[in-house]
C-alpha cells in the first residue's frame, strides 16, 4: 500500500510518498526559492556568444538565462529545410525581446536554462506551438492506438504546431483531448497577446503549482491513499476527477502530519553523512560542487561464508539504498560509488542490475556508466534542482562549510604563533579568549609559563561563550583594563 502525505497547512508545503519499505519520494517547497521551471518570460537578449552558439537572456531574475541556438524556434524552422549550420547571430541579436521558457532551475552560479520551443501541457497531452511534429508515448505499445493518435494529431494541428500524446491519453476520448488542446491553444494565444503589450523582461506565464506538480509525479506510483492536513486543499482535491480507487482523507489531528507519519525523522536522516543499512553495513555520502561520492562499508556485517559472498550481499543492499538516497536527497550530476572490492565481473553486473532496477522508480533520469579500472562505479543523475542539503542548510560560519574545526593542540600552537607577533610591543598584557578545553590544556601542560616568558607580558585567559570558537587575542594597554581582567 502506498500513501501520499501532504503537509499543506503550513507556509512551506511538503509532500511525501510512503510505501511498504518506508519513505519513497519527498517534495519540499522552499518559500524563498520559488520554482521557475515551466515559466514563460518575455526576455531581453543581453549577450550573444557565437563561440558557444548561445545567448544570455535577461528574464528579470537574479541571474541571466542561458539559451542555446538549437533551442530556438527560428533555428529549428531553418534547420529543417537546410543543411547549412548557421550561427546563432543569424537568429538573435543583442537588445532583442524574445519569448522563452525555463527548462532547468539555476544552480549555484549557473543561471536557468532556457528554450524558445515553448510547451504547455496537461496530464494527457503536451502542446508545442512551434514543435512541428507529432509524438506518442513509448509506453503506448498498441500499434492501432498509436496510429489513432498520430492520425488525429496530423489532422488537428495547424501550421507549425506539434503535440506529444502522453500515456494517460489511452483512457480518453478524442473529444476530451480536443477540448484540452483547444484550452492550451487559447492559453498560448493569450500569453502571446500579453507579451506584445508588456516591456521585457516580464513574466508572461507562471507554471508553478506545487501541489499539482508534486501530486502529478507521485500518482505515477499507484497511490492507494492521499492524506492532507489542509481543508481547502482537501476540498480542491475532492473536486478534481481523481482515480476512484484512491482514498482521500482529511487529517484533523493536532500533531504535525509529517511527525505523525515519522517523516520528520526521515528528513533529519537525509541530512546526515552516514546511512546505516539493515545488515549492519553503512554508506558515507559526501556532496561536493563537482560530484557526489558514496563510500560503502561492511560495518558490523561480517557474513557467514566467503569474502566474495559478503561483499556481494553488502554491495547489492547498498545499491538499492544508493538509488533511494539519490532520489530522496535529490542528488544530481556525477555520482561515484566506492563499493566493496569485487574481482568478479559477474558480481559487478549483478550490482549494476540491482541499481538499475531501483532507479526505475525514479522519475528523474539516471544513467549508469559502469565500473572504472579502480573499481569505482560511475553514474549520473539529471540535475533538475538543488539537493535537499543545499535547500535546507547553509555553510557553517565557524568552519567555513568544511564541517570540521581545529583540535585543541592546533589551537594552542596557533595562539603561540600569534603571541610571538606581540613580543616586542609596548602593551602591558594580552587577553586570550578561547575554548575552555584549550585553556585547561594551556594551564596543565606548562604552556602558560612558556608564553609569559616569551612575551614578557601578563596573560589573561577566559573561556569563550561560543562553543565552536577557536581563539581571539586582544592587547591591553592600561592598568585599569588589567584590573578589570584580574577581577574576572
Amino acid at each position: 500500500m502506498k500513501t501520499c502525505v501532504i503537509n499543506a497547512a503550513t507556509t512551506a508545503k511538503r509532500m511525501a510518498l510512503i510505501g511498504e519499505n518506508g519513505l519513497e519520494h519527498l517534495h519540499l517547497e522552499q518559500q524563498n526559492k520559488h520554482k521557475v521551471v515551466g515559466n514563460i518570460y518575455l526576455g531581453r537578449v543581453v549577450n550573444v556568444v557565437p563561440g558557444m552558439q548561445a545567448a544570455f537572456i535577461d528574464i528579470g531574475l537574479s541571474q541571466n538565462g542561458f539559451l542555446h541556438r538549437d533551442d530556438l524556434a527560428s533555428y529549428q524552422r531553418v534547420n529543417g529545410h537546410s543543411n547549412e549550420e548557421k550561427s546563432i547571430s543569424h537568429f538573435v541579436h543583442e537588445g532583442e525581446a524574445i519569448l522563452v521558457q525555463i527548462v532547468k532551475e539555476s544552480i549555484g552560479t549557473k543561471g536557468p536554462k532556457l528554450t524558445g520551443l515553448l510547451e504547455l501541457s496537461t496530464e494527457e497531452v503536451v502542446y508545442l506551438p512551434h514543435g512541428n511534429y507529432i509524438a506518442i508515448s513509448k509506453k503506448i505499445e498498441d500499434e492501432a492506438e498509436r496510429k489513432k493518435w498520430t492520425d488525429y494529431g496530423q489532422s488537428y494541428r495547424q501550421e507549425q504546431e506539434g503535440f506529444l500524446f502522453r500515456t494517460a491519453v489511452k483512457d480518453k476520448t478524442i473529444e476530451a483531448i480536443t477540448q484540452k488542446l483547444d484550452q492550451l491553444r487559447s492559453t498560448y494565444t493569450q500569453l502571446s497577446q500579453k507579451a506584445a503589450s508588456v516591456k521585457a523582461p516580464a513574466l508572461i506565464y507562471d507554471a508553478y503549482h506545487f501541489i499539482e506538480m508534486g501530486l502529478s509525479n507521485l500518482l505515477k506510483h499507484k497511490v492507494d491513499e492521499i492524506i492532507v492536513d489542509d481543508f481547502h486543499t482537501f476540498e480542491s482535491l475532492k473536486k478534481k476527477q481523481m482515480d476512484r480507487n484512491i482514498t482521500l482523507t482529511y487529517y484533523k489531528e493536532k500533531e504535525n502530519i509529517f511527525g505523525h507519519y515519522q517523516i520528520e525523522q526521515e528528513i533529519d536522516k537525509l541530512l546526515k553523512r552516514v546511512v546505516w543499512l539493515k545488515s549492519g553495513a553503512y554508506l558515507v555520502i559526501d556532496e561536493t560542487e563537482a560530484l557526489t561520492v558514496v563510500d560503502v562499508n561492511t560495518g558490523t556485517f561480517v557474513g557467514k561464508k566467503s569474502f566474495r559472498e559478503t561483499a556481494l550481499l553488502v554491495n547489492k543492499e547498498a545499491a538499492v539504498e544508493v538509488a533511494r538516497q539519490m532520489r530522496l536527497r535529490n542528488i544530481g550530476g556525477i555520482v561515484i560509488v566506492d563499493f566493496i572490492n569485487m574481482s568478479s565481473e559477474q558480481d559487478r553486473q549483478a550490482v549494476i542490475q540491482e541499481l538499475r532496477k531501483e532507479t526505475l522508480a525514479d522519475y528523474v533520469r539516471t544513467t549508469i556508466v559502469g565500473f572504472t579500472e579502480l573499481g569505482l562505479l560511475q553514474l549520473t543523475r539529471k540535475k533538475v534542482n538543488e539537493s535537499i542539503s543545499t535547500a535546507l542548510t547553509k555553510p557553517c560560519d565557524i568552519c567555513s562549510g568544511k564541517g570540521r574545526t581545529f583540535d585543541d593542540d592546533t589551537v594552542v600552537f596557533q595562539i603561540e604563533r600569534t603571541l610571538l607577533e606581540h613580543k616586542y610591543k609596548d602593551d602591558e598584557a594580552i587577553w586570550i579568549e578561547t575554548r575552555a578545553s584549550v585553556i585547561e590544556k594551556i594551564k596543565k601542560e606548562g604552556v602558560l609559563d612558556r608564553l609569559k616568558g616569551m612575551t614578557h607580558m601578563q596573560l589573561f585567559l577566559t573561556p569563550s561563550s561560543h562553543a565552536h570558537c577557536t581563539y581571539t587575542v586582544r592587547q591591553i594597554g592600561s592598568e585599569e583594563e588589567i584590573k578589570k581582567r584580574i577581577k574576572r
